[in-house]
């Protein structure tokens, strides 16, 4: 036998998820599954639109909220939250610095509110063995989120 590495071989299964508009996408390789739990795979972009989507509304509700604190976050602070997000996803650790007056505790509350969503949004995925399973958002489908979701948002303040 010989002592050089085989390559990697891919086998092909059946992997199925189903996106929030019903439709299925498939993995169709071993490989592509190890990515996606890793969080290395692809981000698919109806996904992508989705998870956008459920921040838009966690951000506009937790920004109701502060109607009743006479608080009305500028976008610019909005946008400071979610920086900070981006680094927390990146492994850094957030540059948000506690603050002492009313305004900053609550762009403060935002940055903790956004980084908490990740563990609140699941995928659905067929696995090898047949068994379905719920499992987080993958790390680069929520880094990809948050970068669109800033980018909404500054494209918005622009008009």
């Amino acid at each position: 036998m010989s002592d050089s590495p085989r390559p990697k071989r891919t086998r092909s299964a059946p992997l199925q998820t189903t996106g929030p508009e019903g439709e299925a996408w498939a993995l169709k390789t071993q490989l592509e599954l190890e990515q996606l739990i890793s969080g290395e795979g692809p981000v698919d972009l109806a996904e992508l639109k989705t998870v956008v989507g459920k921040m838009q509304v966690v951000i506009a509700d937790y920004l109701e909220s502060g109607k009743n604190l006479n608080i009305t976050l500028q976008p610019i602070e909005i946008l400071s939250a979610i920086d900070a997000a981006l680094e927390e996803a990146q492994g850094r650790p957030s540059p948000w610095p506690d603050g002492a007056d009313a305004r900053t505790f609550f762009v403060h509350g935002l940055y903790d509110e956004i980084i908490q969503q990740p563990s609140n949004i699941f995928e659905t995925r067929l696995f090898p063995d047949g068994s379905q399973r719920y499992i987080p958002i993958s790390p680069a489908l929520w880094k990809a989120c948050l970068h669109r979701l800033r980018e909404s948002i500054t494209h918005a303040k622009l008009r």
